[in-house]
C-alpha cells in the first residue's frame, strides 16, 4: 500500500490540500495464470491427498492457491504509475521513479470508465476460449497532448464516481450558461440538439424528429459512456458521448423544469 504521506509535499506544492482516498494499482492475475495455477494445486493436492488416504491436502493446495492469488495481486507494479491518490483539489498520479503528475479538478474536461467484462470465443470440436478485458479508466485533460488511461486501479468504479462528481457541476454550470446564451445545447456534432421546449435528433441516417418533453419517458447513461433516450412511438435514440452523466442530469433538469410547468 502506497502511503499518502510519500507524496505530501508534492500535493501541498500544488495547492491539493487534504487527501481523501488512495487508489493502488496492481499486479493482474490473468485466467492464463489462474488456469496453470489451479491446474497445478488440485493436481498436486489430488495426488498428495491419495498418498496420504485423507482429503486435507487437497485443501490445503486450494488454500495455498487462493492465498498466493490474493498476495500476488497486492504486489505493487515493478515500474510505471504505482497508486491515484483523491485530495479534496485533485488528483496525484504517483510513479514508481516520479515526477508525480497533479491533476486539479478545475482541469478535467471528460472522463470514461469501462468496466470488466468477458467474452467467449468458440474454437470448434466443443471448445471455447474466454478472453478477458480488464476495467479502464480515462482522463481527459485541458491542455493536454492526449489523454491519460488508467489500467489494474483497485476500485477504479468508485475512483471515477468521485471524478465525475467533482467536476460534473462544473459541465452543468456550462451547458446552462449555453442554453441562456444560445438557445440550445447541441451534443454528438449536432446529432442531438436540446432546448428548453425539448428535443431535436438528427441522425446520419434512419429516422430522427422532434420531440417534446412531454413525449420523453427516460433519460439514462451506461456505464461505457452512452446516452439513452426512450421517447414516445420512436425506437431509443442512443449516442456515444463523453460525460453522459452530465448530460443525464441536464436533460433531466429540463424535464422537470417543464413537468412542474417552470419557464
Amino acid at each position: 500500500m502506497i502511503s499518502p504521506d510519500e507524496y505530501e509535499a508534492t500535493a501541498a506544492k500544488a495547492g491539493l490540500g487534504e487527501v481523501v482516498a488512495v487508489h493502488p494499482r496492481y499486479r493482474p492475475v490473468t485466467l492464463a495464470m489462474q488456469a496453470w495455477i489451479g491446474g497445478a494445486a488440485l493436481a498436486i493436492g489430488m495426488g498428495a491427498a491419495v498418498a496420504v488416504g485423507t482429503w486435507w491436502p487437497l485443501v490445503a493446495a486450494v488454500v495455498v492457491v487462493i492465498a498466493a492469488g490474493i498476495a500476488y495481486g497486492r504486489l505493487a507494479p515493478v515500474q510505471g504509475l504505482q497508486a491515484v491518490l483523491v485530495y479534496r483539489g485533485g488528483l496525484l498520479l504517483a510513479a514508481q521513479a516520479g515526477p508525480d503528475r497533479t491533476i486539479r479538478w478545475d482541469d478535467i474536461r471528460a472522463t470514461e470508465y469501462t468496466p470488466e467484462s468477458y467474452r467467449d470465443e468458440r474454437l470448434g470440436a466443443g471448445q471455447t476460449r474466454t478472453t478477458r478485458t480488464y476495467e479502464r479508466g480515462t482522463i481527459w485533460i485541458a491542455a493536454a497532448a492526449g489523454p491519460i488511461t488508467l489500467l489494474h486501479v483497485r476500485r477504479m468504479a468508485r475512483l471515477f464516481e468521485e471524478i465525475d462528481n467533482r467536476f460534473i457541476p462544473a459541465i452543468q454550470v456550462d451547458l446552462d450558461e449555453t442554453l441562456r446564451a444560445e438557445g440550445n445545447v447541441q451534443f454528438d456534432r449536432g446529432r442531438l440538439t436540446v432546448t428548453s421546449a425539448g428535443l431535436v435528433h438528427t441522425p446520419p441516417y434512419g429516422q430522427g424528429g422532434e420531440f417534446a418533453w412531454s413525449q420523453v419517458r427516460s433519460v439514462k447513461a451506461s456505464s461505457h459512456g452512452a446516452l439513452e433516450i426512450k421517447v414516445t412511438g420512436q425506437p431509443p435514440i442512443r449516442i456515444r458521448l463523453l460525460n453522459a452523466r452530465a448530460a443525464v442530469e441536464f436533460i433531466e433538469e429540463l424535464r422537470s423544469a417543464a413537468d412542474s410547468g417552470q419557464p
